[in-house]
């Protein structure tokens, strides 16, 4: 991929870099040609070559045409007038210098050269390449057709070939890296979307994962631990719990388990939502206590007003998993949410006096902790970090990155 840029743009730009180098190495043959013509007036001033010079005006405007507003119009007419340049120079050298013209001679040469290197007024290479060519062409016919008229023998111009032969070489070149780069540009555009569909992907796998633990597996465990019938409360739980699943609730990014008190007192789900984000997570932590657990929310309740609605989301969930998991692990009845927050985050800190686990051994394989806890608040940018020993209880520190403080809640839910 020439200069970095993506392929619709790297064609165009090699191509118009291309011309201009073309339309410059023009420039300095018809310099040439105009140098030589008053060099051989200033030393033979007996014989009248000036009116050469006449055909290379029009040439030099159009070359200055052509590089200003490239156009197919001024492209061919810079050609049929360099054509016709080589006529004309071939007819006065051959009249005023008593010299017979070959197909070889040095200006001649030059001349033929200003037209093959008009390379570019197109917006490919493949283009440029057909442009040298018609050059090459004109030149060689113009020539041929002067060396015919004065009677002059005809030979094969090799300087000029050679010269066309390796401007199409290069420009061959040329169009073979950018199809290349074209292709490994393409290949590069399809990982990164696959990739890219690969991280959402794996994002939904997750909240899905998330999900099911909170409602199947916690449900489970609540109705494990009963004995006889099952309270209202936790009917109506399992009954949400399964319209969650069922329904597309957890596909959306907003709210998707409103507490249960809402649903028992017969609310809508969009009230819930309105609800202040104080009493959603109270809601949370007291469904996750499950009347096991007293739990004390210490701090700043209204830092979470910071927080977009997503991340709330998750961030409370998370939260409520920590009491869960201190409900059916930690041995205690009591547990602490500390509220706090700092520039561009907001944390909870979680705290048990329970029996405690050993971090390094149990926390990667532990569902609730990996993809409930960990994994949760990953999705949304946060962090959780586990602090336990037994018999020393446990800490948990969240983190979720916020608005800055003062700035307008504008996603606060």
């Amino acid at each position: 991929m020439p200069l970095g840029l993506p392929p619709h743009l790297a064609a165009r730009t090699t191509s118009t870099a291309v011309a201009r180098a073309g339309h410059a190495g023009a420039a300095v043959c018809l310099t040439a040609v105009g140098l030589v013509v008053l060099s051989i007036q200033a030393y033979l001033p007996q014989v009248i070559v000036w009116p050469a010079l006449v055909v290379l005006i029009p040439m030099v405007v159009l070359l200055a045409l052509l590089e200003r507003s490239p156009s197919v119009f001024i492209a061919a007419s810079y050609l049929i007038i360099g054509g016709l340049c080589v006529v004309w120079y071939s007819l006065i050298a051959s009249t005023q210098l008593n010299t017979p013209v070959a197909n070889d001679d040095f200006t001649i040469v030059l001349l033929k050269l200003a037209l093959i290197l008009v390379i570019g007024v197109g917006p490919s290479i493949g283009t440029s390449i057909a442009w040298t060519t018609a050059g090459y062409l004109i030149g060689e016919g113009a020539s041929a057709a002067a060396i015919i008229w004065l009677g002059s023998p005809w030979t094969f111009d090799v300087v000029v070939f050679s010269v066309w032969f390796i401007v199409v070489g290069l420009l061959a070149v040329l169009r073979a890296d950018l199809l290349s780069g074209r292709h490994a540009q393409t290949e590069l555009y399809r990982a990164a979307r696959e990739e890219m569909l690969a991280d959402v992907r794996r994002g939904f796998e997750q909240r899905a994962t998330a999900l099911l633990h909170d409602t199947v597996l916690n449900q489970l465990a609540v109705i494990t631990a009963s004995t006889g019938r099952l309270s209202e409360p936790v009917r109506a739980g399992i009954r949400h719990d399964l319209e969650v699943i069922v329904g597309q609730e957890w596909f959306d990014l907003s709210d998707s388990t409103a507490p249960i008190d809402a649903v028992l007192e017969g609310s809508a789900e969009a009230d819930a939502v309105r609800a202040p984000r104080a009493d959603r997570l109270r809601a949370a932590i007291d469904e996750a206590a499950a009347g096991a657990v007293s739990v004390a929310i210490e701090g700043d309740v209204t830092v979470l007003d910071r927080l977009e609605g997503e991340t709330f989301d998750e961030f409370r969930r998370a939260v409520a998993q920590c009491i869960a998991n201190v409900r059916r692990h930690a041995g205690t009845d009591t547990a602490d949410v500390v509220l706090g927050a700092a520039e561009g985050e907001v944390s909870a800190m979680v705290v048990d006096a329970g029996r405690g686990f050993a971090v390094d051994a149990r926390t990667d394989g532990r569902l609730g902790v990996g993809t409930s806890i960990v994994g949760r608040l990953e999705t949304v940018g946060g962090s959780a970090t586990v602090w336990s020993h037994p018999g020393r209880g446990t800490s948990v520190l969240l983190r979720v990155p916020a608005r800055p403080q003062g700035s307008p809640v504008g996603g606060a839910r």
